[in-house]
């Protein structure tokens, strides 16, 4: 063929239709044809319209491959940096470079020849859990190898290798998680534009919140301390240890909320007086409104920044659940290291329970058929299994309670984005668990004073770890917790391990309860002004 604008044109739709039918993903088969396009142009200025060219098409290997050959002199059309041309050399090597396919000049025989094909992809193996499921893996692996070593080279890798290092990597995932929890706080304040309207609008809702939180929290410490006794309490009511000096540390616990100085809570990582400071400062930037605004896009602003930090920081956390299970492994006998599959259980029975309950209250309080209830939920219900997050089936989880279970769309648009947000039972749920685990196995005891903090802190950052970060996030503030009743940090891996075979399940028990919470609301309430 002649390089003539038509025969060009021709030549490219050959490309486009060829790579059609073999599967080629849309970005290469545009950046083939353009560059074939653009090298044809630029061969017809430089040998003529009257010049011939060959297009070759075919199947090398399994990938489907193009050809351009040109008899004549060398000329590589993408080194050519001619002014006049639209695409510079410089566009042009970076469209070589683009996604993976590939466009090769050479020149053989008398032949300048430019070839284009796109390159095999390795599919990518989908793993529940992703990385951290990776690192559980690789982590059994080289504890399994490191016990067969002599005990003395064990206890030297723990001591001078792994304890270290775990140190290390603790403490920046704690440097950037407390700002993280402080102006998270700051700018969600921030962000109600009028207080008094907030009030008014959820009152009822936040009520709702909290008495499901508190019997959440209740609930989970009941199980836990079934499946794992560590309160220093009996059932009668009697604290077992000193009866005064924990009312005066519980005392000491609630005049500490108070901070002293704006620096020292960050330094010492006092997370209660962080969260005092930090709804203080939302609050007045609320009240101030106007006067403050660029104070508060500051805020905005520097929350994006510390987000940013933080996933970068949380990259960190396989090696960390990595070291934690080998340095379980070494330290404690297999016996104990399968005392996780009783966490698994209790979280199981907890869920379960709690599912039950709500049901039942529909049932009994609105006469809600529990298998009609289910039948109609479960599309929505089944995806936030699969895909582990009942955020990401929100919109449809919306559509679903206004057109099936015939709840107002308004309601639906306001509870449902909320309820996600400042309902986080099953997560707050785990955290108790997780920490009756961490004291039994480690033969702490869980005083009251201890107990109120744990319940305290779980539903605080159980608030705050659904607000991103994923499993990065969940062991951070699992960190914090621990810190905050004086645990030891080693349980973080068995802790993911756990975690790996519930999180699922939580994301599907939770939808569960927050549908029946809002139909029940939706019962409740025969007008309410939505748009408040």
């Amino acid at each position: 063929m002649k390089l003539t604008n038509e025969n060009i044109a021709a030549a490219v739709e050959g490309i486009q239709k060829f790579f059609e039918k073999s599967n080629v993903s849309k970005q290469d088969k545009i950046k083939i044809c353009l560059l074939f396009e653009e090298s044809l142009l630029r061969c017809q200025e430089n040998f003529g319209k009257n010049h011939e060219f060959e297009l070759v098409k075919r199947k090398w290997f399994g990938t489907p491959k193009v050809m351009i050959k040109i008899w004549g002199e060398p000329y590589n059309p993408v080194n050519d940096d001619d002014e006049k041309n639209i695409f510079s050399e410089i566009v042009m090597r970076n469209f070589l470079n683009y996604e993976s396919a590939q466009v090769i000049y050479r020149y053989e025989n008398g032949y300048n020849e430019i070839s284009g094909f796109p390159t095999k992809q390795s599919q990518k193996i989908k793993i529940p859990g992703g990385s951290l499921t990776v690192a559980v893996f690789w982590a059994i692996i080289s504890a399994w190898i490191a016990r067969n070593l002599p005990e003395t080279t064990q206890k030297i890798i723990v001591a001078n290798f792994i304890t270290p290092i775990l140190s290390k990597l603790f403490g920046a995932i704690v440097a950037v998680t407390i700002p993280l929890i402080f102006i998270s706080i700051v700018s969600s304040v921030c962000a109600i534009e009028n207080v008094s309207a907030l009030r008014n609008l959820t009152l009822k809702v936040f009520k709702r919140f909290l008495w499901i939180l508190l019997f959440a929290a209740i609930s989970s410490v009941i199980v836990s301390e079934i499946f794992f006794p560590a309160l220093n309490f009996d059932f009668s009511g009697q604290i077992a240890s000193n009866n005064s000096g924990e009312t005066l540390k519980i005392f000491d616990l609630i005049l500490s909320i108070i901070p002293q100085n704006i620096i020292e809570p960050f330094l010492e990582g006092k997370i209660l007086q962080i969260v005092i400071l930090a709804l203080f400062t939302g609050v007045c930037v609320t009240i101030l409104g106007e006067r403050v605004q660029d104070i508060k896009n500051l805020v905005f602003s520097t929350r994006k920044i510390v987000t940013q930090m933080v996933s970068i920081v949380f990259k960190i956390i396989p090696a960390i659940i990595f070291l934690c299970i080998v340095k379980v492994t070494l330290q404690n006998s297999m016996s104990e290291i399968l005392n996780v599959w009783k966490v698994v259980l209790a979280q199981y029975v907890l869920y379960i329970f709690l599912c039950l309950v709500m049901l039942l209250k529909n049932y009994f309080q609105y006469g809600v058929n529990i298998s009609d209830f289910l039948k109609k939920i479960y599309p929505v219900a089944l995806i936030s299994f699969i895909t582990g997050s009942a955020s990401a089936v929100m919109h449809k989880n919306i559509e679903i309670c206004d057109e099936v279970l015939g709840i107002k769309k308004n309601l639906c648009d306001f509870y449902i984005p909320l309820s996600h947000a400042l309902c986080p039972a099953l997560r707050m749920v785990s955290f108790i668990v997780y920490i009756f685990f961490v004291a039994k196995n480690s033969g702490e005891q869980i005083t009251i004073s201890r107990l109120f903090i744990i319940m305290f802190f779980s539903i605080q950052f159980a608030l705050l770890a659904s607000d991103g970060g994923g499993g990065g996030g969940f062991v951070a503030m699992m960190g914090l917790l621990l810190t905050q009743v004086g645990f030891s940090f080693d349980a973080i891996g068995e802790i993911m391990t756990a975690n790996i075979f519930v999180v699922n399940s939580a994301a599907f028990f939770s939808l569960i309860i927050r549908d029946c919470d809002l139909l029940a609301f939706s019962r409740s309430v025969s007008r309410f002004n939505y748009e408040a």
